[in-house]
């Protein structure tokens, strides 16, 4: 893999991509968004410089691909709001002086709905869902220097309304030589639909993230600080009585996450997203909305991996991670 096609292409996003205000997340497919592993989901959201990331993170940062997660299988499964839920499933292989291939695949189901017509009559049942498989490559640009890229098919069904679409995502992870700092920088869904859902194109939600990971020397410690969203500056919400200024937009901007290492096999883990607490908050004095919390446990061969992310009033999500090698 060329390092200057991954740069080159980190480049071409920050430079083409529309950096205009845009409220929420105003794009197709947004369940490509939901965090594909409980232990960034416990870290406030996606990271992409994270110590010994694994198999699941891959479609965040394919980069996190290595020959530490060879054979490296993982399943992950989120209780959603109301009766939706999101399961993922996939795995890792290296092959000496080539590299190393994931894929997997991403699937939401929304549950059932009643159909009925403009007064209101019944007229059956129908379902829907939005499903994404993944694969990508990684390999070993310099002896601390890790690059990857994937490809992504993506298609939605919502009665007699359906989507394709297809896109590419990518990324760098550097490790300091004490291997207790790690910097990254990935794109995500830089892509097109194929198909529309009724004839209007809508797009992607593409980002550009960047992250540093820093475990404290004499302190079971490590800090996460990632900035997402990066092709964009401004970042307004729904209940914004005015334009946002410079340190707002900043710090929505930013996921913090912080994990505990009690041991190898027992981390506490904390995060939050300032954005997402922006959008969900209600207005009481006290709202965790944006914040998460999980373990991180490993038992022989399995790693188990528990979190629980708040959504203000309307609830949280509990998701779960299992990853062993077959």
């Amino acid at each position: 893999m060329n390092l200057k096609f991954v740069i080159s292409l980190l480049l071409l996003l920050l430079i083409t991509n529309p950096v205009g205000a845009q409220i929420g997340n105003e794009t197709v497919f947004g369940f490509l968004n939901v965090p594909g592993s409980a232990r960034t989901a416990a870290l406030g959201g996606d990271h992409v410089s994270l110590d010994q990331g694994n198999t699941s993170l891959f479609t965040t940062n394919p980069a996190y691909l290595n020959v530490t997660t060879h054979k490296e299988f993982y399943v992950s499964y989120v209780n959603h709001l109301t009766d939706i839920y999101l399961g993922m499933v996939g795995f890792s292989y290296h092959l000496n002086n080539i590299g190393t291939f994931g894929t997997g695949i991403r699937f939401v189901n929304y549950g059932d709905f009643t159909r009925t017509d403009s007064e209101g009559i019944e007229q059956g049942e129908f379902s829907s869902y939005d499903f994404s498989w993944n694969m990508a490559f990684s390999r070993t640009l310099y002896e601390n220097l890790q690059a990857g890229i994937g490809f992504q098919m993506i298609a939605g069904s919502y009665d007699s309304y359906r989507s394709t679409a297809v896109a590419l995502f990518g990324g760098l992870l550097y490790s300091f030589n004490d291997d207790y700092t790690h910097v990254g920088i990935s794109f995500q869904h830089l892509g097109t639909q194929l198909t529309t859902f009724d004839e209007t194109d809508e797009d992607l939600p593409l980002t550009v993230t960047a992250g540093i990971t820093h475990r404290l020397q004499h302190l079971p410690l490590r800090f996460n600080l990632t900035l997402h969203s990066l092709n964009r500056w401004e970042m307004p919400v729904f209940d914004d009585e005015e334009t946002p200024g410079f340190t707002d937009n900043l710090f929505r901007h930013m996921r913090f996450g912080t994990e505990i290492l009690f041991s190898d096999n027992f981390h506490l883990r904390v995060g939050y997203d300032r954005l997402k607490n922006e959008e969900l908050k209600t207005d009481r004095r006290i709202d965790l909305s944006g914040a998460g919390i999980g373990l991180g446990i490993a038992v022989r061969d399995i790693r188990i991996d528990l979190s629980r992310t708040t959504y203000s009033d309307t609830g949280g999500l509990l998701q779960l991670n299992l990853s062993t090698r077959f």
